[in-house]
């Protein structure tokens, strides 16, 4: 963090932007290269030579360079198809050789490794090869191969730290299972236009909406919960991409109907299943279905035209939101009373006019940028370790307290605008 903060500082001041802007030895191209021999240096400290925690600080490093080249090339306007070439292949060559260390020392299964490095270099070489050729597309990372890169290193870092016995619970190969998801998602969005791109994430934001009901009627409802977790996710990214690359004329309709179902419906059915589907589960559940509806429809109608909002602010509590605060007072009480009662209270919270921010656009945009990159590693720890325990009221009163945060951050927020 102090490497990367010290370079955002150095480009802020005049003499330090100059110095690393024309010095060759940091260039991001360079940087690349230096990247991959100081994490290739840490990985033969760490197996072959026995200084561990030499291996995992240079291996650190290694992944912290991987934003700083990002950084200085986008500041310095040094961005160049080369660049855009080797970066992805530089992050290939640092994290691959570690994780197939560690699955034949037993911390990662060694099928799916192979099977991530196949889906990798088949991506860097050969659908690289034919989108350049055949295709107008880009090649350089998308969202969903940044994202990739990020939870690779993690993997290794968490790997590392696995073997030192210190007592924490073994998910590497769920955080693995995931990597090959995202580095298939990556190659798949860059054979796609852009302005579809708004239009998938809305349909598998539906998917885990439509998955989320499946797990409820198996009576799964961690699982369920967690799949409307990954709905948000979706749900986070398919209006930044609509507002980066366009979309159809169906994409607004896909994102309502998508939210419908996975903020709305998805919940509603938690609520009437944990009323054991009695009138008043059934009442309170229809209620909260009805009020996120209503504040779909009113944003559409009329929230989206109203000039005196200012951008990334809501009239009333956003959807996502209103889903973790019913989902987790479903799983972490389990007196009705109270359930039906914060229920209630979330739906009113969403017809009301009380102002809220949004969490991506508003609130992430206040940190820098290695804090986001630290909120999601700790969001995907915890999730991979939910999946692990299985533990309803952990999970409950994570999305709760979660919720909570927001709810304050989005508040002080708001009252700085209207002071």
């Amino acid at each position: 963090m102090g490497m990367y903060l010290g370079f955002v500082a150095g480009l802020k001041t005049r003499a330090g932007n100059r110095f690393l802007c024309s010095h060759w030895c940091f260039h991001p191209n360079a940087i690349c290269v230096w990247r991959v021999i100081i994490g290739l240096s840490g990985i033969l400290f760490y197996f072959t030579f026995g200084h561990e925690s030499l291996g995992i600080l240079l291996f650190t490093v290694s992944a912290v360079m991987d934003g700083v080249d990002g950084l200085l090339a986008r500041e310095c306007d040094l961005i160049t198809s080369f660049g855009e070439e080797i970066d992805p292949l530089c992050d290939k060559l640092t994290y691959l050789p570690p994780m197939v260390f560690f699955a034949y020392a037993g911390l990662l299964d060694v099928t799916a490794v192979w099977v991530l490095t196949a889906v990798e270099a088949s991506g860097q070489f050969l659908f690289r090869y034919i989108i350049k050729r055949l295709t107008s597309f880009s090649v350089a990372a998308n969202n969903f191969g940044k994202i990739k890169a990020v939870m690779c290193f993690a993997l290794i870092i968490y790997c590392a730290l696995l073997r030192d016995d210190i007592g924490l619970p073994d998910f590497s190969n769920q955080m693995l299972h995931l990597c090959i998801i995202l580095s298939l998602s990556s190659i798949a969005f860059k054979l796609i236009a852009n302005r579809f791109y708004a239009d998938i994430l809305s349909l598998l934001n539906l998917c885990c909406g439509l998955t989320g009901m499946a797990f409820l009627l198996e009576r799964r409802p961690v699982y369920a919960a967690l799949a409307i977790l990954a709905g948000q996710i979706f749900d986070l990214f398919d209006g930044r991409m609509a507002d980066k690359h366009g979309g159809t004329k169906l994409g607004p309709w896909l994102d309502d109907i998508a939210d419908l179902t996975s903020f709305g419906a998805c919940p509603a059915l938690f609520v009437f299943m944990k009323g054991n589907w009695d009138l008043p589960a059934f009442f309170v559940g229809l209620a909260y279905f009805l009020a996120v509806a209503y504040r779909l429809w009113r944003f559409v109608v009329r929230d989206k035209h109203d000039a005196t909002l200012s951008p990334g602010v809501f009239n009333g509590l956003p959807s996502p939101a209103g889903a973790m605060v019913s989902l987790g007072a479903c799983l972490f009480w389990d007196n009705l009373w109270i359930v039906w009662a914060v229920t209630l209270l979330t739906s009113f919270l969403l017809v009301s006019d009380m102002r809220f921010v949004h969490f991506g656009r508003v609130i992430l945009g206040h940190f820098p940028r290695i804090f986001v990159v630290i909120f999601g590693f700790v969001i995907v720890f915890t999730i991979s370790f939910i999946i692990k325990v299985r533990d309803p009221k952990m999970l409950g009163a994570l999305l709760l307290i979660a919720s909570l945060v927001y709810a304050i951050l989005s508040i002080n927020l708001i009252s700085r605008r209207r002071l």
